[in-house]
C-alpha cells in the first residue's frame, strides 16, 4: 500500500510538469500573435526626415570586421575612468536611439522610447525575481520557473524583446558586451539615472537560466547563438558571484565549461570565439585549484 501511494503521488508530480510545459508553450505561442511594432515618439507626416540606417558604433563594428581589422575583445575588467564611463554611458544611448527608428519596433509604446521602456523592463524584473535553484525539493517552484518571465513582464515587452533578439543577431556580440560592461560599471562609475539590477538579481537570473527548467526552455527555443553567449555571460555573473561568496544558492558552475567550450568552438559565427574559451579556461583552472 506504501509504495502504491508513492508511485501515484510521483505520477501526480509528473503529471503538473507536463501540464506546465504544455501551458508554457501554449502561452508563447499565444505572445507571437501579430501586434503592430513599436515607434517611441509619434512622427508628424509633415516631416520627412532620413533616419539613420545604422548606429555610428555599430557601423564602425562592422567595417572592421570586413575589413579584417583587430578586433576588442569583450572585456572583464570593471570600467573605471571617467571617460570610460561617459563613452559606455553614450554607447547605451546610441544604442536605444538606433532602436527607437526600427520598423519592426514600432507602435508597440507610442509615447515611449525604447530606453525608458528597458528601464521599466528591468524594474519589473528586478521586483520579482525567480528562484534559481531547488527544483528537485519543491515542484513548485518548476511551475513557478516556467511561468516566470510571462507573469514578471506583460506580452508587449515579450514582444519588444523577442522582435530585438531577432532582428539584431548580427550586432548580437557586441551588444551583450556592452551591456555586460554596463552592469559591471555599476560600483565604478558616478550614479546615473537608468537603473542598473543590482548583483543579487543578476545572479538570480543568471543560475534562472542555467539552472532551472523554465530558464534553459527558455534558452533552447532562442537561436544557438544567442543561447551560448547568454550561458557565457549568465556563468560569467555566478562567478562573480562566487567570488565575493555570493553564491548564496551554491549553483555549481563548474560543469557546464567543458560542453561550452566545445560548443562556442564549433560555432561558426561568433567573431570573440577565441576570448571566450579563453575565458572560460581561466574560470575553469579557478575552480579546479578550489577542488
Amino acid at each position: 500500500m506504501e509504495k502504491k501511494g508513492t508511485d501515484r503521488l510521483w505520477w501526480w508530480l509528473l503529471l503538473i510538469v507536463i501540464l506546465a510545459g504544455i501551458g508554457y508553450y501554449t502561452y508563447s505561442e499565444v505572445a507571437r500573435s501579430p501586434d503592430k511594432p513599436f515607434v517611441t515618439k509619434k512622427v508628424t507626416p509633415a516631416k520627412t526626415t532620413s533616419l539613420p540606417q545604422e548606429q555610428p558604433s555599430i557601423q564602425r563594428e562592422k567595417e572592421q570586421v570586413q575589413a579584417g581589422a583587430p578586433e576588442e575583445s569583450p572585456s572583464q575588467k570593471p570600467v573605471s575612468k571617467k571617460e570610460d564611463c561617459a563613452q559606455l554611458q553614450k554607447n547605451v544611448s546610441d544604442f536605444f536611439r538606433y532602436l527607437d527608428h526600427k520598423k519592426y519596433v514600432q507602435h508597440l509604446y507610442p509615447d515611449t522610447g525604447t530606453a525608458a521602456r528597458f528601464m521599466e523592463i528591468l524594474t519589473r524584473l528586478s521586483a520579482r525575481p525567480p528562484i534559481p535553484a531547488g527544483e528537485g525539493i519543491d515542484p513548485r517552484i518548476i511551475i513557478e520557473n516556467v511561468y516566470h518571465l510571462y507573469r514578471a513582464l506583460d506580452h508587449k515587452d515579450l514582444r519588444l524583446i523577442r522582435e530585438v533578439l531577432s532582428n539584431e543577431q548580427e550586432t548580437m556580440e557586441f551588444h551583450l558586451d556592452l551591456f555586460y560592461k554596463w552592469f559591471r560599471s555599476k560600483g565604478s562609475c558616478p550614479e546615473r539615472k537608468s537603473f542598473q539590477p543590482p548583483m543579487e538579481i543578476a545572479y538570480q537570473y543568471a543560475g534562472f537560466f542555467i539552472n532551472t527548467i523554465g530558464g534553459r526552455t527558455y534558452l533552447f527555443r532562442r537561436g544557438s547563438s544567442l543561447r551560448l553567449l547568454v550561458t557565457y555571460y549568465c556563468l560569467l555573473i555566478i562567478h562573480e558571484a562566487d567570488k565575493v561568496q555570493k553564491n548564496n544558492y551554491g549553483i555549481d558552475i563548474f560543469p557546464f565549461f567543458g560542453p561550452l567550450k566545445k560548443d562556442i568552438s564549433y560555432h561558426p559565427d561568433l567573431q570573440f570565439k577565441s576570448e571566450y574559451i579563453e575565458q572560460l579556461h581561466q574560470i575553469q583552472m579557478y575552480y579546479m585549484q578550489k577542488r
